[in-house]
């Protein structure tokens, strides 16, 4: 209801502006451009809302011309001709319509001229010139031609800019590189000062000027800057026209001669420039579409594809093809609009990671996800940037393939070989795999390593016996799991050499490992049968930082956990 309300406010004015300036109060107004504001929302809306959108321009175009000519019996007539001609217009273009608008390809714009720069505007001459001669007595040739240039006209010129404008086709293509918007206001910039020079400081015509940047703007920014060019070239050439400037007034003292030669020359400037326009959209849609099936079908061909997603710059599923309902959950309809950290919310960092990666790169980023709506699946994404000319980005496509089989193989085997048969912790095996896995997948993010001695532990073994060194050992392990968080990896290097991966920054580790300290020193380890073990722990730990590698990090902590012990043992050291 507001895009009718708006709509028919948007034709009202318009139509009154073009009657006060070009029309005499009883014939045709030399100039249409009202219509053009309805076919353009007519386009850009289904079918079931153009009966509100038609009556509200006819709403529009008897208040129009009621205020400003006087009441007639006629003027609902005027309305049911306009809105006539433009539901033809519309519903021969809508059934043709294709992404990239009326200036999709040169057939595109080939198809809007013919509908609604002559056969609509024809049929609606006749009717109108009819009407008015009948009405007002007036020439019915002279009055024909009228209604019929100017429609035809007014369409032209307009009707493209308005699609694109209400559609919000010109905001977003505007959304590239900070160069190119550059650039592109340049361009347009350039546009205005040659259009004003024209029309307001140029003491002889060169109308033929605004041709050169207006062409410019076209190759390179397409079909919706060409309508932009357009446009400011029809907004500083008809405020220069009605103020009395420029070469048009020179020509003739009529004012609605003026405005309708301006006409004329922007129907010459758009003919010329929109198919231009249109070539270009058009090369750069095919263009966009090869890539996206290129790096498609190369990923399908590498991946052995179970499920295909199409992601947009931002994130958000466009497509979804292949057994998306037994892999994710979910229906390919339902997936559309989805963000991708929605896959799986619980590692939502990882697939961040793995997301900012295939961006930065042309690399294929892989992650392991478990879909939320399959309990027990793991899948693993692949993710491709897709990247058009200057390496603008167009989109991400993933595929995803469903490895839980493989993963519970690998899982069972990993836990074999990467468990510590005494403590069930980690081994060093399995921990030095999992510290080189999450010091590459958090790159950037917050990792402490803590390696950890068991204060004379060869004392322990040599006063109770090795049994008991065990039972001591367990003990330590239990609570050094106990004092961390899920996140975190505890494991045994060999010994009693305990380590801890903290996800999390220097600070917190260290009060966790002075917490796991102070319990671990304060209660015995072991007691049983009256034999009681004290036990006391050194720490020392390491910050993670960018390009580090883990060698590096194991080192930096091995240095605080001698510091540790040289200072006297239980208690903790941070590298410096």
């Amino acid at each position: 209801m507001m895009v009718a309300i708006g709509g028919g406010g948007a034709y009202c004015l318009l139509a009154a502006g073009t009657i006060w300036l070009t029309s005499d109060g009883r014939g045709h107004a030399a100039l249409w451009l009202a219509d053009a504001v309805v076919l353009a929302l007519l386009l850009n809306h289904r079918r079931v809302k153009w009966p509100a959108l038609l009556i509200a321009g006819w709403l529009g175009n008897l208040v129009a011309n009621w205020v400003m000519r006087g009441w007639a019996p006629v003027l609902p007539c005027y309305g049911a001709i306009n809105m006539a001609q433009v539901l033809f217009a519309a519903l021969m273009l809508s059934r043709r319509m294709r992404a990239g608008g009326l200036l999709a390809d040169a057939r595109m714009l080939g198809h809007f001229v013919l509908w609604a720069g002559l056969v609509a505007p024809f049929f609606g001459a006749l009717a109108g010139a009819c009407l008015t001669s009948l009405a007002f007595g007036e020439a019915f040739w002279l009055q024909f031609q009228r209604w019929f240039l100017s429609n035809g006209l007014g369409l032209l010129v307009l009707t493209p800019f308005a699609q694109g404008l209400f559609a919000g086709d010109l905001f977003r293509e505007w959304r590239v590189s900070a160069r190119e918007q550059a650039i592109r206001a340049g361009l347009m910039l350039l546009m205005a000062a040659v259009s004003y020079g024209v029309f307001f400081v140029s003491p002889i015509p060169l109308l033929f000027l605004p041709f050169v940047p207006l062409l410019l703007i076209a190759f390179r920014t397409g079909r919706l800057g060409a309508q932009s060019g357009v446009m400011i070239v029809a907004v500083i050439g008809a405020l220069a026209t009605l103020w009395g400037h420029g070469p048009l007034p020179a020509t003739s003292d009529n004012p609605g001669f003026q405005v309708f030669a301006l006409q004329v020359y922007l129907l010459c400037l758009s003919l010329t420039t929109l198919p231009v326009a249109a070539v270009v959209g058009s090369r750069a849609d095919t263009l966009a579409d090869l890539y996206q099936r290129k790096e498609s079908l190369k990923l399908v061909m590498a991946n052995a594809v179970d499920v295909l997603l199409d992601f947009d710059a931002t994130g958000r599923c466009q497509s979804a093809h292949g057994a998306t309902e037994g892999l994710l959950g979910l229906s390919a309809d339902a997936l559309a609009g989805v963000p991708v950290m929605a896959l799986d919310p619980d590692r939502s960092r990882l697939l961040g990671h793995a997301w900012a990666r295939a961006l930065a790169s042309d690399q294929v980023q892989h992650v392991e996800i478990m879909p939320p709506g399959q309990p027990g699946t793991t899948a693993e994404i692949a993710f491709k940037a897709v990247r058009g000319e200057q390496s603008v980005l167009l989109g991400v496509v993933a595929t995803i393939r469903d490895i839980s089989d493989r993963k519970a193989r690998e899982l069972a085997l990993a836990q074999a070989a990467e468990t510590d048969g005494l403590t069930g912790i980690a081994n060093r095996a399995g921990f030095e795999r999992q510290l080189t896995h999450r010091m590459a997948a958090y790159a950037d993010g917050p990792l402490t390593l803590a390696l950890i001695d068991v204060d004379r532990f060869k004392g322990v073994n040599d006063s109770f016996g090795h049994q008991v060194g065990d039972m001591v050992l367990q003990e330590i392990a239990h609570r050094l799991k106990l004092g961390t968080r899920p996140d975190d990896l505890v494991g045994r290097l060999g010994g009693d050499e305990f380590v801890i991966l903290f996800a999390c920054g220097p600070s917190a580790a260290r009060m966790a490992c002075e917490r796991i300290a102070a319990a671990i020193a304060r209660t015995p380890v072991h007691d049983d049968s009256g034999t009681a073990v004290l036990c006391s722990i050194s720490c020392g730990l390491a910050a993670h930082h960018p390009g580090q590698t883990p060698v590096d990090l194991v080192r930096e902590a091995d240095s605080a956990l001698y510091a540790a012990k040289r200072e006297g043992r239980n208690r903790v050291r941070t590298a410096a």
